[in-house]
């Protein structure tokens, strides 16, 4: 097999000797002008040879592997022709790839920090609601005997704002670095005591309806309320059961971190158990619905006790907040979905202290006529007059 070839090539005329092969040393010459390529002269290209490009992967055609077609990587997946030219890997879950990669990169963990402008207008508009409610139960507290304070509740509308600053605390673990403590304290204030905001308001409509539809034709049933204090045993009620049901729940599936993959990242937040929440909501909507049922009972109460109907619109805030929420939460999940959750926390709380007490403290402030007893008398009489 040593020595010298000659390379000899068919052409039209037939065979000619184009170059030659020498093998000690080896060296090879080809004389190109000897070569004519028909039918155009045009050098034929070889769909074998050519590699792919990189970030492709081969596919083989027919039975020899030197012939293939090429196939670019899609995103999340990278080829090492070393290991192997014919296949796309997939990165690893915490990873993340472009298309046409030949290695993968590390997703990066993103959260909701304390130093972005959307978190710190949340919690601003957080400590504003705080001092709203503590202004209002101050201007309460110095007109306590007033009727507009009487009507409005009396002691009870301390019981409420105070469940409104208890219950805010929970917007402002919704930033900041997740952990598993965070995420319990994300609704566990807010379930828990606005919970009992909703009972006062249930109560407080059952007994300005009741004093009004129900006292003449029911006066044992007044009694008895009143001599067991039953307003105050239905919101201990409401307030153990939701705690009852809030321990049983954390204690079956205990709020944890959980890694949402969306894009190029890792968003870090909780995880939230659908059967568990369905739970949690039972109780508030139960009070949604009673609020609802004795509104429409008073609706044709004098003006100064429509606190049924102020109810009802803070109700159907609360239920237009978070149908707007869930829906958000169905289609949107990216990291703002945390700020979106205390959004719609915060406006529950807002909806509630502006829609029940904001009026009533205009009364107080710039209309003091109408905080008078001989105003509330003359009100019930011409109500009872059209109503004989």
């Amino acid at each position: 097999m040593f020595g010298s070839y000659s390379v000899v090539f068919w052409n039209h005329s037939g065979i000619e000797v184009a170059g030659s092969c020498h093998f000690q040393p080896f060296r090879l010459s080809i004389n190109d002008t000897k070569i004519k390529w028909r039918p155009n002269g045009t050098m034929p290209t070889s769909f074998c040879t050519p590699e792919c490009e990189e970030g492709h992967k081969k596919k083989q055609e027919g039975a020899h592997k030197c012939c293939f077609n090429c196939t670019i990587c899609q995103g999340g997946t990278y080829i090492n022709i070393t290991e192997n030219p014919y296949e796309c890997k997939k990165c690893n879950e915490t990873e993340w790839s472009p298309e046409g990669s030949t290695s993968c990169k590390l997703r990066p963990v993103v959260y909701l920090p304390f130093t972005q402008s959307l978190p710190i207008a949340i919690m601003f508009g957080t400590l504003v609601l705080v001092g709203m409610a503590i202004a209002v139960s101050v201007l309460f507290a110095v007109n306590y005997n007033t009727p507009v304070v009487r009507s409005a509740g009396g002691p009870m509308c301390f019981l409420i704002l105070g469940c409104l600053i208890l219950s805010s605390l929970s917007v402002f673990f919704y930033f900041g670095k997740p952990t598993g403590a965070s995420c319990v304290f994300r609704f566990v204030p807010f379930l828990l005591f606005f919970n009992i905001c909703q009972a006062c308001f249930v109560v407080r409509s059952f007994q300005i309806v009741t004093i009004f539809k129900v006292a003449a034709k029911f006066p044992d049933l007044i009694r008895g309320w009143r001599r067991y204090h039953g307003q105050w045993l239905f919101i201990s009620v409401a307030f153990v059961t939701q705690a009852i049901i809030l321990i049983i729940g954390n204690e079956y599936e205990s709020s944890t971190l959980e890694n949402k993959m969306s894009d190029n990242k890792i968003i870090l937040g909780c995880k939230i158990h659908h059967e568990t929440t369905i739970c949690f909501a039972i109780l508030p909507l139960s009070f949604i619905i009673l609020g609802f049922i004795f509104s429409y009972m008073g609706k044709s109460l004098p003006k100064n006790y429509s606190e049924a109907k102020a109810i009802t619109f803070c109700f159907f805030l609360l239920l237009f907040i978070w149908i707007i929420f869930v829906t958000t939460y169905i289609v949107y999940k990216g990291k703002y979905i945390d700020a979106i959750n205390a959004l719609a926390i915060l406006s529950s709380l807002y909806s509630f202290l502006l829609s029940y007490f904001l009026p009533k403290c205009y009364i107080i402030v710039f209309q003091p006529y109408k905080n008078t007893h001989q105003y509330f008398q003359n009100v019930i009489q011409d109500y009872t007059k059209q109503h004989s």
